[in-house]
């Protein structure tokens, strides 16, 4: 028991009685406990307003890290692509294999035409007035399933719905030797009918005697149909019409034969064949 003494003030008495009362600090954001003599209570306290915002600011910014660090190995795996549609016409007389980048996107069979989709990261993007549109960079190039011949590359820029079309046509033989098929590149518009162009001779073969001398073949076809013709040996030179677009002719000539043998040659006219005999 406690004594007082006299005059002392009665507030003072009181806390000497029941102690001092235990306050804890406030913390933003954390749950703080008043503690007065023989009981308790608990309460949250209100974040400041800076407070709020410097931690919404710190969970944006974990936000954008994590995805940041999920973009970059999913790019690199390739998972960011694009859809572009591929026409491709073959015009020369056997199957070919087109590739893209190097990648095989498929067979085409002599004087068809098949269409693809390829998939490929776009490498940047073409004004648009609405939207950017994506595009993409490739190289086409195609073989020659029968002989093996690879065509060289040519160069295209792939706009997202937006067709583009690979011709496949025979090249001019200069000399002896296999030609490679060539490849040109061209787009049309998404919607737009690609051309299916079909080939027709004149005739399938003419003969020839010792002597030689000049010959021709129509080629038939549409208008807007291109075409080109090679020879397979050097002694049938293409004089004129070695390529073309629409219906034309062919003029050729053979060389005398001065081997003692019966020899045979042949002309590949968008994707037609033309044979030329000639007796020893």
């Amino acid at each position: 028991m406690k004594i007082l003494p006299v005059g002392f003030p009665l507030a003072d008495a009181t806390t000497l009685i029941a102690g001092p009362r235990a306050v804890a600090p406030s913390v933003a954001g954390s749950r703080v406990c008043n503690c007065a003599a023989g009981s308790s209570m608990t309460r949250l306290a209100t974040p400041s307003s800076a407070a709020h915002v410097v931690q919404r600011l710190r969970l944006r910014r974990c936000r954008l890290a994590a995805a940041l660090a999920l973009a970059v190995p999913l790019a690199g795996c390739g998972l960011f692509h694009s859809d572009f549609p591929i026409a491709v016409g073959n015009r020369t007389a056997n199957t070919v294999s087109v590739f893209a980048n190097g990648e095989r996107i498929g067979e085409v069979g002599s004087n068809l035409t098949a269409t693809f989709t390829l998939e490929e990261s776009p490498t940047g993007s073409r004004a648009n007035p609405n939207a950017p549109t994506a595009v993409a960079q490739v190289t086409f190039s195609a073989r020659d399933l029968t002989t093996g011949a690879l065509s060289a590359g040519a160069a295209a820029t792939l706009v997202i719905d937006v067709t583009t079309f690979v011709d496949v046509a025979p090249c001019v033989l200069i000399g002896d030797g296999l030609a490679p098929p060539c490849v040109s590149v061209s787009s049309t518009t998404t919607g737009s009918p690609v051309q299916a162009c079909s080939f027709s001779l004149s005739g399938s073969s003419q003969s020839f005697n010792t002597t030689g001398g000049t010959g021709s073949v129509t080629v038939n076809t549409s208008s807007g149909c291109q075409w080109s013709a090679t020879s397979s040996a050097s002694w049938v030179i293409l004089m004129s019409g070695a390529s073309g677009t629409g219906t034309g002719v062919i003029v050729f000539q053979v060389a005398p034969n001065t081997t003692g043998q019966a020899r045979t040659a042949s002309l590949s006219i968008g994707g037609q064949t033309f044979t030329i005999n000639q007796t020893a």
